[in-house]
C-alpha cells in the first residue's frame, strides 16, 4: 500500500515565533511544542503534532493522509481602538432648553426693534411683528449656518447623518422651508379668512378653529421631535441634532 508523503517542519525560534507564542502542545503526549521540534499539520483541521505522534496515528488524521504543504501562518489579529465621535446625539433636556432659548431671544429682538422704532419716531402696525417673529422662529436653524442660537448656547449643531460632518446650510434651510410650507399652510388659511371675512359668517369662529388647529400641530410636532430627539424632517434631509461633548 503507497503511502502519501509526510511534509514535516523543524521549529526555528526566529522563523516560527509566532507558533511558539501559541503555547500549542501536542494532542497525543500534551507536550508543549518548543524549538527544535519537527511537526506535522493536518491539512483539514490545520492541527500540529509531533512527527512521531503522527506516525503513532497511523500517519492519518481527520479520516484522511495529507499535511500541509507549508508551514501555516496564523494571521494577527489587531484590535483597533474604536472611532470616539466628537458628539452624542441630544436628548430632550438639550432640545426643550434649547427651545426656550430660542424663543426668550426671538422676543428681545422683537422688543428691542418696537423700542428702536419708538425712538425713531417710526410708526410700526403692531401685527407687523407677527410675520417677522415667525420668519424668525422657522428659519432659526438657518441663522448660525446649522444651528439657532440656543443651539449654540447649549454647544448643539445638526451634522449629515451619512458623513457625520457639520449639515450644510441648504440641508437645515431644508428643514426650515418644511417647517415654513407646514405653517404656511395656516397663515394662508388666516389671510384668506381675513380677506373674505366680509363674505363669511362666523368668521371668528373660522379664527379660532384654525388657530386651534395650528397650535395643536405644532405642539403635537414638537413633542413628537423632543420625546423621539429626532424628527420626521430630520429623517427626511438625513440630518441629526448632536451636541457637543
Amino acid at each position: 500500500m503507497r503511502f502519501r508523503s509526510v511534509n514535516s517542519y523543524h521549529i526555528k525560534e526566529e522563523s516560527h515565533q509566532h507558533f511558539l507564542l501559541e503555547n500549542r502542545n501536542d494532542p497525543v503526549t500534551g507536550d508543549n511544542f518548543s524549538e527544535g521540534d519537527e511537526v506535522v499539520f493536518c491539512s483539514v483541521c490545520k492541527s500540529a503534532f509531533l512527527k512521531d505522534s503522527w506516525s503513532y496515528m497511523g500517519n492519518k488524521h481527520c479520516d484522511q493522509r495529507s499535511t500541509l504543504p507549508v508551514f501555516p501562518r496564523t494571521k494577527k489579529l489587531i484590535l483597533q481602538k474604536p472611532i470616539e465621535l466628537p458628539f452624542a446625539f441630544a436628548d430632550t433636556d438639550n432640545r426643550t432648553t434649547a427651545f426656550c432659548i430660542d424663543i426668550f431671544v426671538i422676543g428681545v429682538l422683537c422688543f428691542a426693534f418696537a423700542i428702536i422704532n419708538a425712538k425713531l419716531h417710526i410708526h410700526t402696525n403692531a401685527y407687523f411683528y407677527a410675520p417677522i417673529s415667525f420668519l424668525l422662529f422657522t428659519f432659526r436653524d438657518s441663522l448660525l449656518i446649522n444651528k439657532s442660537i440656543g443651539k449654540a448656547f447649549q454647544k448643539m449643531y445638526f451634522i449629515d447623518i451619512t458623513t457625520n460632518l457639520p449639515a450644510t446650510i441648504w440641508q437645515t434651510l431644508g428643514r426650515n422651508l418644511l417647517y415654513w410650507v407646514m405653517n404656511g399652510i395656516f397663515a394662508l388659511l388666516f389671510i384668506t379668512i381675513k380677506a373674505l371675512e366680509n363674505q363669511i359668517e362666523d368668521n371668528v369662529l373660522l379664527y379660532f378653529f384654525t388657530g386651534v388647529l395650528s397650535i395643536t400641530v405644532n405642539v403635537f410636532y414638537i413633542k413628537q421631535s423632543i420625546e423621539n430627539n429626532y424628527s420626521w424632517f430630520d429623517k427626511l434631509l438625513g440630518i441629526r441634532l448632536v451636541k457637543k461633548k
